[in-house]
């Protein structure tokens, strides 16, 4: 058992290394000798753990959607508060705030440009819409019990709405992480849900 642990603790290990590469040189210039130069391994022991770049940007893609859902979970979890608290941590959850996640972020986005033309990396984008798209199905949940939109409002309009709003915050706090503070998101969806209430109110 120790032998399997170290097994995923040296390829974590590998991935974050690929990260960094990604961040540092496009996902272009991840080739295998760049990964081990980072990661302070030889060739040779990446091979060992990755028979090919493919295996290894899947694997680095995956550990990045398995953190966010973990972090996810555990902040879900660990929460102790009202509804309206709730509400408002749930639509943060996907909008990178603290280094590590904007870390995250920006090679996810990067993976992103690559899973158009790769199966597995397609495969990887799906699960997490779904995993997006049921977080979201939840917050609308939240929404409508608590006032800010109507029983008989569009799930699925309303859905898209509320993705493309938390997609943009995404896109716009990984570009400019100095505008988009955490108190400026705060601010922003503060705003968004006051709209809500009101239109609910006067419709």
């Amino acid at each position: 058992m120790p032998k399997k642990v170290d097994i995923v603790e040296r390829r974590n290990q590998i991935a974050q290394a690929t990260w960094q590469v990604i961040l540092k040189k496009g996902i272009d210039k991840a080739s295998i000798q760049n990964i081990a130069a980072e990661a302070n391994m030889s060739v040779g022991l990446i091979q060992h753990n990755f028979s090919s770049k493919a295996q290894l940007i899947h694997y680095a893609m995956r550990l990045v959607l398995d953190r966010m859902e973990q972090r996810a979970m555990d902040r879900s979890n660990a929460f102790a508060g009202t509804k309206e608290d709730k509400l408002r941590r749930l639509m943060k959850f996907l909008i990178p705030t603290s280094h590590e996640e904007m870390m995250e972020a920006r090679v996810w986005i990067a993976f992103l440009g690559n899973s158009f033309n790769d199966p597995k990396l397609l495969e990887l984008k799906e699960k997490m819409d779904r995993y997006s798209r049921k977080l979201i199905t939840v917050i609308l949940e939240l929404m409508t019990e608590l006032g800010y939109l109507d029983h008989q409002h569009n799930q699925d309009l309303e859905l898209e709405f509320l993705y493309a709003f938390i997609d943009g915050l995404v896109i716009h706090a990984v570009q400019a992480p100095k505008q988009y503070t955490n108190e400026k998101i705060d601010q922003l969806i503060e705003h968004y849900l006051q709209e809500k209430m009101e239109n609910n109110a006067n419709g």
